[in-house]
């Protein structure tokens, strides 16, 4: 009989192909189909230990991946029905923190929880339980940003080691026709379509950029890209709305840079790696900088719109060639390291 190697993922992340967490799974799908001959999906909808049972011949598992953090109950079952397999577990955000940013609601003067201010604290608590569970049920958390296993899954209880797992920039969104770098006008914002906290601070931030670069003469056009175009957001000639971008991999391809000015939000900004896999500046708000992985932090550009200063400095910077390519080379080889030490040696 064939070992079986599980992987559990959300149905709708991976049915949402412009997600960014289909961004991050769909490498690792690719990894373990190659890996494994006995390697199977099972879609989630929520935290229902009964798909484990579902499987057949589960006691020939060998090993399992759950998709994120949300299912302790799902790894819970694995360990009880299969003790022998390896169980690790995908973790991409900061999951407490991220709803606080996720569940408030803009009234045109200040952001209020969205459902009330308890009923957000119970959402974190229990957030922050099921990260408890999970690194107690687990036998790894392989988490997106080495920023949070310090600060976060390094001072939770349980046994689980933790270890960083890159994000790699997926093959199909590297880009096929690529502008010549010294020809590219284009420094773009790319916020998800979710007005939500985050993006909503990310766009304001860009039109302030925007203007400030005008008025220092700079000649690049600055694009918003995504569905923006109802959220009320304050009037700017400086930066152009495209919408949806059909073919992101050759639009990344045509950017200068790439801006993500809001200090807010945790995980790992996909775009950062998408943009230099494309060979893009990428210019990031200084506090997001400390929260990137070490490794990527020499290649951004740290720039902050509400302190105009550096703005000279900052338009020299992107005249330079981009110096962040090789990067997406050492993501990669990262990822496939860590992916080999969890799924390959220890199986």
């Amino acid at each position: 009989m064939r070992d079986m190697f599980l992987h559990f993922i959300p149905k709708h992340d991976w049915e949402n192909k412009y997600h960014g967490t289909y961004k991050d799974l769909i490498s690792r799908v690719n990894w373990l189909q190659h890996r494994f001959s006995g390697y199977r999906q099972i879609l989630i909808t929520d935290d229902d230990p009964a798909c484990v049972d579902a499987v057949l011949r589960v006691e020939m598992v060998k090993g399992a991946l759950v998709e994120y953090s949300f299912y302790p109950q799902i790894v819970k079952r694995l360990k009880q029905r299969v003790p022998r397999a390896w169980v690790a577990v995908r973790s991409i955000n900061l999951e407490p923190l991220q709803h606080f940013d996720n569940t408030q609601r803009f009234d045109n003067i200040v952001w209020f929880p969205q459902c009330g201010l308890l009923w957000m604290l119970y959402g974190m608590a229990r957030l922050l339980k099921k990260d408890i569970e999970t690194k107690c049920y687990s036998d790894a958390v392989l988490s997106i940003n080495e920023w949070e296993n310090r600060v976060y899954w390094n001072q939770l209880p349980g046994k689980a080691s933790i270890e960083w797992l890159p994000y790699r920039c997926p093959d199909h969104l590297l880009p096929q026709n690529s502008i010549p770098f010294e020809k590219r006008k284009i420094i773009a914002c790319l916020p998800t379509s979710n007005k939500n906290r985050k993006s909503w601070d990310l766009v304001i931030r860009f039109q302030k950029f925007a203007k400030l670069m005008r008025l220092e003469g700079s000649q690049y056009e600055f694009v918003i890209t995504g569905k923006v175009q109802d959220w009320g957001l304050p009037k700017c000639s400086d930066v152009c709305y495209t919408g949806f971008i059909d073919n992101l991999n050759d639009f990344m391809g045509s950017c200068r840079a790439v801006a993500i000015l809001s200090p807010l939000g945790y995980g790992f900004k996909t775009t950062i790696a998408d943009a230099f896999a494309a060979g893009a500046h990428v210019i990031v708000h200084p506090k997001l900088i400390r929260r990137s992985p070490k490794i990527v932090q020499p290649f951004l550009i740290p720039f902050d719109p509400e302190d105009s200063a550096g703005a000279l400095l900052l338009i020299d910077a992107i005249e330079q060639n981009q110096k962040g390519s090789e990067l997406h080379g050492e993501l990669c080889n990262r990822a496939d390291a860590v992916m080999n030490e969890y799924f390959g040696k220890k199986l």
